[in-house]
């Protein structure tokens, strides 16, 4: 064999390599991400439950079925407040 054919073939296996193992890192990051977007989606699906649950509750004008607490027909959602952030009254 000639040094051309050699150095020839040698770049080719290096591309080769190189394209395997680009794809290895593709498949790698591929199924990371696809891990994460399952996780995403179990949660997605677990607010939506809890939402459907405090929309039903507020249709029936009963308790909510996760917390039994009443229902308000005025506000479908009551946030929290931190003790110090309440007016005070005289």
């Amino acid at each position: 064999m000639t040094v051309q054919l050699t150095v020839t073939l040698q770049v080719l296996v290096l591309g080769g390599l190189v394209c395997l193992w680009l794809l290895l890192k593709g498949a790698l990051a591929i199924t990371a991400l696809l891990s994460k977007l399952r996780q995403l989606d179990e949660d997605y699906r677990k607010l939506n439950e809890q939402l459907s649950a405090v929309r039903t509750a507020r249709r029936q004008g009963g308790e909510c079925s996760h917390c039994a607490r009443t229902q308000f027909q005025r506000d479908w959602y009551i946030a929290p407040t931190i003790e110090k952030e309440r007016p005070t009254t005289t």
